[in-house]
């Protein structure tokens, strides 16, 4: 018994293999971890998105009159009136149609700015370049008094269109998630135009 020798500990050399094996590992598995990371914040913003929106719709067809406001804000208590609207949003009661939170209005939901830099826009619902879009009482979007439009809101990170997602609206207010019906590796939008990120 007295001559067996116990080794517990690694040698340099197993080590070094060690710390190999593992950089390889690591290599293969954290880009694969950050696009887990990137397409999960992309499909939770996308459901918010549609979520909201057909929130806003459903208000609207409560309604006898005015519309339901859905539009980009900066301090989640008014709207900025700009295209961006990665900044935040809010939904609310529009009882004098101006698209612009006040008076006798409703504040009925509000969402936080988009987290990991990504960008929202809209394409075609809007008159005034994107601030802005409204549910009338049949719950139809629209533009202006008697314009009732479809669109599609695009939400972006910093890998571009290819990774994108994006939810179409038609003009009676249904949403859906935005396909790639041509087959070339980017969603298309409402009018099965590529879309196009900023």
């Amino acid at each position: 018994m007295s001559g067996i020798r116990y080794n517990s500990g690694f040698t340099l050399l197993e080590l070094l293999i060690t710390i190999t094996i593992l950089g390889i590992i690591a290599t293969y598995a954290i880009p694969s971890f950050r696009e887990m990371v990137l397409n999960n914040r992309l499909t939770a913003q996308t459901n918010e998105v549609t979520s909201l929106v057909s929130y806003a719709r459903s208000e609207a067809s409560k309604l006898r009159e005015g519309v339901v406001t859905i539009c980009s804000s900066t301090d989640s208590t008014s709207c900025s009136g700009n295209a961006a609207w990665e900044t935040g949003l809010i939904v609310f009661r529009d009882d004098d149609m101006n698209a612009a939170f006040g008076g006798t209005d409703q504040l009925l939901k509000v969402s936080g700015p988009l987290a990991g830099g990504n960008t929202l826009r809209i394409r075609d619902m809007t008159s005034d370049g994107g601030g802005y879009v409204q549910f009338n009482s049949r719950g139809f979007p629209r533009a202006s008094a008697t314009d009732e439009v479809a669109g599609t809101f695009i939400i972006c990170d910093d890998r571009g269109a290819a990774e994108a997602r994006a939810v179409s609206i038609n003009v009676s207010g249904q949403t859906h998630l935005a396909r790639d019906t041509d087959a070339n590796g980017t969603l298309n939008d409402h009018k099965s135009n590529d879309i196009a990120c900023p």
